[in-house]
């Protein structure tokens, strides 16, 4: 028998749900452990990923080797579970000490945007806290906040000028009139906008037609190609303007039409979690990241920039005399490069601390005593948990890199799913029946909405709240209304997921978190919205809260909806960033 099928046959069996249970049994849900067939690891693989050759509680774990040729699409699931395994591995003596390897040395924080747009590498210090800050906004292709329209489409928000007029709006008789002659807009029964003027009178403007932008759901296995329809809307963003009337945000294309986007949706929407507390989010990089960006110069590079990322051994080698020149050596050259964003909450307010990875940072405090108006007023050492971390990176013949993320199993429930059971097909209800970060228990919706947003130099909102959060698609797939026809595809992850999280210790923290999903583009082409393979509806209820829809069905972002390149822009980070010394 071989070592997989030995280890499918365990997970038929009671002992891996027992020891599921155990290490996910304080939480509201659990990772199914009766998925049939899909991808799980086996043992003999997951003991190679620890740098002892044997699973050992928090033990140090290698990072996958990025110049192998990855198949689809279990190794890509793979490759995303090792590389979680080692980012959150502690940091050895040999990586200069730190909390977790992804804080080591070896890595680098991203600063925010300066005044000139310019960024900073960070170097991690084990004797010091990591810096972290309120808001990773997600952004689209062109560096800018997004929302989703309520077709599919990317929109992104210009960010206003001092002194800019205001948009003009175009009617449907004809004529324009600019929004500072609106005086009121209200929502109708049917969540459609209603425009007045000062008179009371209705007013009807144009709004930008959009078809439904539907992204393919592609299963591929080793051998058979898939053929694929670019679709042009999930390349190309829409830009928009966005004003606010009778606390309603409106979005406007540069023609003056109104956007249709979902209720509720921020494009720089600030998460809460239940009991109030305040989301910090932070970009790391690797040091092959670091110093293939200072390779290229001082200056920031065009969008169209030629330049990609390293693939191969040969490439990163240039990489590792250039870092040995300015005196750094890089330990794990054939990790590639590597981008990772992680979500963090004070760890004073979660109940059960211990359940997550930790660390000390410094975040920012806020005064709190106006509701709808919360403005900086200093910082504070604080410790945090981990709630997600994405996790990004060169491979071998994927300059678009593969784009994989996680959760902490407390967060949010799931929306209705099904997989492929040993027992036949399983379609798992929604269920917010529980104790959850993010939902209150038992809550019906609405989902994914908030008013909550950072101006800035302010949070705003009416008042500053939580909202109610739903992972909409539990599994990174679109099912398209049919939770069956995302079944193939979520049994691919919950396998994965559940062989790695049954071999670890009980007591390892790891186990607490779990793989969403990978995706990735067909041989690494430049993503067209018809390419993108894996689980291509990724969205992290932490990260990508308010652009994820609220039904499996729903329009969504995608990471590849605003990270649609595969040279060195496909990151928001490395263009804007300084060199190193």
């Amino acid at each position: 028998m071989t070592v997989t099928s030995t280890f499918q046959s365990c997970l038929r069996g009671g002992a891996l749900l027992a020891a599921l249970g155990a290490a996910q049994g304080a939480f509201a849900q659990a990772v199914p452990t009766d998925a049939a067939g899909g991808c799980p690891i086996a043992p003999a693989t997951v003991a190679g990923f620890f740098e002892s050759g044997s699973v050992t509680l928090n033990g140090v774990v290698k990072p996958a080797d990025s110049t192998a040729v990855l198949i689809p699409n279990c190794g890509f699931f793979q490759w995303t579970e090792q590389m979680f395994l080692w980012l959150t591995s502690p940091a050895p003596a040999s990586y200069g000490g730190g909390s977790h390897i992804m804080f080591s040395p070896q890595f680098f924080t991203v600063s925010p945007e300066d005044s000139t747009g310019r960024r900073t590498f960070i170097q991690n210090s084990p004797r010091l806290p990591i810096n972290m800050f309120l808001r990773a906004m997600e952004l689209g292709p062109h560096g800018l906040p997004i929302v989703m329209s309520r077709t599919g489409q990317v929109v992104e928000v210009q960010r206003e000028k001092p002194g800019q007029k205001p948009p003009v709006l175009h009617l449907m008789n004809g004529k324009t009139l600019p929004v500072s002659r609106i005086s009121s807009v209200s929502r109708t029964e049917q969540g459609t906008l209603a425009f007045f003027d000062a008179k009371g009178a209705r007013l009807t403007p144009k709004m930008l037609i959009l078809q439904p932008a539907i992204r393919q759901r592609i299963v591929l296995t080793p051998g058979q190609h898939a053929t694929v329809v670019p679709v042009k809307a999930f390349t190309s963003a829409i830009l928009s303007r966005k004003v606010i009337i009778s606390k309603i945000p409106i979005f406007i294309d540069p023609a003056g039409n109104v956007i249709d986007v979902e209720p509720g949706q921020a494009d720089s929407g600030v998460l809460l979690t239940q009991n109030g507390s305040l989301i910090y989010y932070i970009t790391a990089v690797n040091d092959v990241f670091a110093y293939h960006r200072s390779m290229h110069g001082a200056a920031v590079l065009p969008f169209n920039t030629p330049v990609t990322f390293p693939m191969t051994a040969a490439d990163v080698s240039a990489v590792v005399a250039f870092a040995a020149g300015k005196g750094h050596t890089i330990k794990d050259p054939n990790a590639l490069a590597i981008e990772t964003k992680s979500s963090w909450v004070d760890a004073s307010t979660v109940p059960n601390a211990s359940d997550y990875v930790q660390v000390s940072a410094v975040v920012p405090t806020f005064d709190k005593s106006n509701p709808n108006n919360w403005v900086p007023n200093g910082q504070a050492t604080l410790k945090l948990v981990m709630l997600g971390l994405h996790v990004v990176g060169s491979t071998n013949g994927h300059g678009e890199m593969v784009w994989g993320t996680f959760e902490h199993l407390g967060n949010a429930p799931n929306a209705t799913y099904a997989y492929n059971s040993t027992s036949g097909p399983k379609t798992i209800a929604q269920n917010t029946t529980g104790s959850w970060l993010f939902t209150p228990s038992g809550s019906s919706g609405p989902f994914n909405v908030t008013s909550n947003s950072w101006t800035g130099s302010a949070i705003t909102g009416t008042p500053v709240s939580a909202a109610a959060v739903l992972r909409a698609k539990p599994w990174g797939s679109n099912d398209g209304g049919n939770p069956a026809n995302a079944a193939g595809l979520n049994t691919q992850v919950i396998s994965a997921n559940a062989s790695v999280i049954s071999q670890l210790n009980v007591a390892d923290v790891r186990r607490q978190y779990f793989q969403l999903g990978t995706t990735w583009t067909i041989g690494g082409a430049a993503p067209s919205g018809g390419n993108e393979v894996g689980t291509s509806h990724l969205a992290n209820a932490t990260m990508e809260t308010f652009a994820q829809g609220a039904s499996p069905s729903a329009p969504s972002s995608n990471c590849f909806a605003c990270h649609n390149t595969n040279k060195v822009s496909v990151s928001h980070v490395y263009r804007e960033l300084k060199p190193l010394p």
